[in-house]
């Protein structure tokens, strides 16, 4: 019986797990809902079968065809035959047939016949057989009324051809475009990272950054603004970015990610990439290692998804976005690289990258005008570290740095001191440390600490601010840009504020003061502005686990009372859907015997229906009825 008293008994048997997750994967309504047939009449309603089947693929709805069409239930080998015997799934294996029917049965959309599947054994001649639920079969036989293709279209229709593999001269060009990609995509994760680490970005509340954050990212990255969503992208799948209260920040990750060489930095992105990839999506671009992806893999898709092409295609044009821009592929074609990355993983595929990435130095030329120019890609422990004293001015094969009076601070702030810059400049110079750098490097150290802070506990005030320049002090103390700090001299050499420490340092350093922050005891202490992103997720309430315990909980506490309800609302729907049921009857002898009814009301304690064995009209008392179960 393949109807909602079947339906209703199967989800009273299932394992709580198995009944969540297959809530889960469906669009239910919840209210109304208070025992095991109110919620199977919810799940057989038309418009959450509707919901379901429109987003199956056509293997799957031919399934549902063949089961809808026949005569009975089916067994896994037949099922593959019918699907063998339509052009839209011809030579569908036994493999792919068990695939279509599990993932059916899991989606409350086909049942098993037997009243245990598992227990189905080929050696002793039983195998599993399956049934549609009525339902589902009128809902796909009704599609044509909704502008939806027929069961007999459906079958009809066979896939698109697949397109010859891309030629081996075509494949050069396409592996030197994606190699440069490739090389621009890490370039620009990096300096992602970087501005991140510097300044945050706000995310909207409805999703996506904020235009000023656009803007900002846009120019640090030397990319166009409509690519900044993309590079976002890759880097979170990738788990080196996460939003921690509306803040896009560096994650955990990142530190490490940074520290590794470039193809190990591609490996990373093009993993998650593909590890992010729909199982579906990942067969098709499997099958197409070698051959074009682009409009083929749409059209296939929108084949494959024949309720919901527009949507498939659209969920494959994002995977495809960012495809192109990591150099997986290149004019919608795999690369080399890329095909190795879906055949044999990331690791293979980076080693075959690797060869084209432009070497990674290690000397670079210090200039006269306190820039240096790196003739290749610096290896990422020397550009980790020249970070915190220059800034990057132009990035490229051939990138420029500028050190400043602002960048040197920033490192004596960081830890370094004048011994310890001279001694990597001097080891990583082709050219010796310039004059004018030395001295910049002598001045900015003689500088550094004219301005203190340390945490204090007087009244209102968390935090003084010392200065034995007290023509400095006054400066800051009307310093518009520090003017949130709320400033208050307190001696002549004192001013205090009601900030932490942390927030008055790092705003006189942003306003290119030479401070150091001490300790209580006035010790030197390095402050690390480096915030990684923690995000903390409320956990999501689990209606749909919170349904079933309920539903179980009323079967928990089961009496007289309630087994007689379960009992007459088995029966009030078997009336209802005229449906031939295998009624257990007492007999005053205390046996129990089984008799097929096909009910016609219940009343007064009494059930009437036609015993379809005997032809003749029955009438039993309720009360020596034990139990009901499909036919």
């Amino acid at each position: 019986m393949t109807t909602t008293l079947a339906l209703a008994a199967r989800l009273r048997a299932l394992p709580d797990d198995e009944l969540v997750a297959a809530l889960h994967r469906r669009s239910v309504r919840r209210s109304g809902i208070s025992d095991f047939f109110d919620l199977a009449e919810a799940l057989l309603d038309g418009e959450s079968v509707q919901r379901a089947l429109v987003a199956l693929d056509r293997t799957r709805l031919a399934t549902l065809i063949a089961l809808g069409r026949a005569a009975g239930p089916l067994e896994v080998r037949e099922v593959a035959v019918a699907l063998d015997r339509e052009p839209a799934t011809a030579g569908a294996t036994e493999q792919q047939a068990a695939a279509a029917l599990d993932a059916l049965s899991g989606l409350l959309l086909a049942h098993p016949a037997d009243s245990d599947p598992e227990d189905a054994d080929p050696a002793d001649g039983r195998t599993p057989r399956y049934g549609a639920y009525d339902a589902v079969s009128a809902r796909l036989i009704a599609w044509p009324d909704a502008g939806l293709p027929s069961p007999d279209e459906l079958l009809r229709t066979a896939p698109p051809p697949a397109l010859a593999p891309v030629p081996d001269t075509e494949r050069r060009f396409t592996d030197r475009l994606a190699a440069d990609r490739a090389f621009e995509a890490v370039v620009a994760v990096s300096e992602l990272l970087a501005e991140l680490g510097r300044e945050g970005a706000r995310e909207l509340q409805r999703g996506g950054l904020a235009l000023p954050a656009v803007k900002r990212l846009s120019e640090a990255l030397a990319v166009d603004a409509d690519a900044v969503p993309t590079v976002l992208s890759v880097a979170s799948r990738a788990g080196l970015v996460a939003v921690e209260a509306g803040q896009w920040l560096p994650a955990e990750p990142a530190a490490a990610w940074l520290h590794a060489s470039t193809p190990d930095r591609w490996r990373a992105l093009a993993g998650a990439w593909l590890g992010a990839l729909p199982d579906d999506l990942r067969a098709l671009v499997a099958d197409r290692s070698r051959a074009e992806w682009g409009d083929s893999l749409r059209e296939h898709v929108g084949w494959l998804y024949p309720a919901a092409a527009d949507e498939a295609r659209a969920r494959v044009d994002a995977h495809l976005r960012d495809a192109e821009w990591l150099g997986i592929t290149a004019h919608g074609a795999p690369s080399g690289p890329g095909t190795v990355l879906v055949e044999a993983g990331p690791e293979a595929s980076a080693d075959a990258l690797a060869p084209a990435f432009p070497a990674e130095v290690r000397q670079v030329y210090l200039q006269h005008d306190l820039t240096m120019i790196s003739p290749g890609p610096l290896a990422p422990d020397l550009e980790a570290r020249l970070r915190t004293m220059a800034d990057l001015e132009s990035r490229a094969l051939a990138s420029t740095f500028r050190f400043s009076p602002a960048s040197v601070d920033r490192a004596i702030t960081a830890g370094e001191t004048a011994a310890t810059i001279r001694e990597f400049l001097s080891g990583i110079s082709l050219t010796g440390l310039p004059q004018p750098l030395d001295y910049l490097i002598t001045d900015v150290t003689e500088r550094h600490g004219r301005v203190r802070v340390r945490t204090v506990d007087e009244g209102e005030a968390s935090t003084a601010v010392h200065s034995a320049d007290t023509t400095l002090l006054r400066t800051i103390e009307v310093d518009q840009s520090l003017s949130s700090l709320r400033l208050t001299p307190a001696r002549a050499d004192v001013l205090h504020s009601r900030f932490p420490r942390d927030v008055v340092f790092w705003a006189l350093s942003d306003a290119r003061y030479p401070v150091v922050a001490e300790d209580e005891n006035g010790e030197p202490v390095t402050l690390r502005r480096q915030r990684y992103a923690h995000p903390q997720t409320a956990p999501n309430r689990d209606q749909d686990r919170e349904l079933v315990e309920r539903l179980r909980a009323v079967d928990a506490a089961v009496t007289d009372d309630t087994a007689e309800q379960w009992l007459a609302r088995q029966l009030d729907q078997a009336v209802r859907a005229r449906q031939p049921v295998v009624v257990e009857v007492a007999m005053p002898d205390g046996s129990v015997v089984d008799l097929v009814l096909e009910p016609t009301g219940v009343g007064g304690g009494r059930l009437r229906g036609r015993d379809r064995s005997a032809d003749i009209e029955r009438t039993l008392p309720l009360s020596s009825v034990k139990a009901v179960r499909p036919l």
